[in-house]
């Protein structure tokens, strides 16, 4: 969960798992899978920060893109 706030300045907590997509227009406005939308005080850079912040907490396991592996039977 990561928290943000309404333009109002209404302070809740968003499962970060379900956002779909976050545009700027010129609000933050962010669209989860189920169609519920969110406008925002924070800005794109923030909410990717606290996404990326909440993940490394909660232990994701994550592989950069275009970054190979190390094979487990390498010697």
């Amino acid at each position: 969960m990561i928290e943000v706030h309404r333009l109002n300045g209404e302070l809740f907590l968003l499962n970060s798992d379900m956002i779909e997509t976050v545009e700027v227009t010129p609000d933050t406005v962010i669209r989860l899978v189920n169609g519920h939308r969110y406008v925002i005080r924070e800005s794109l850079k923030d909410v990717e920060s606290a996404i990326v912040d909440f993940r490394k907490k909660a232990g994701y396991a994550c592989v950069p893109y275009g970054i190979p592996q190390e094979s487990e039977n390498a010697q």
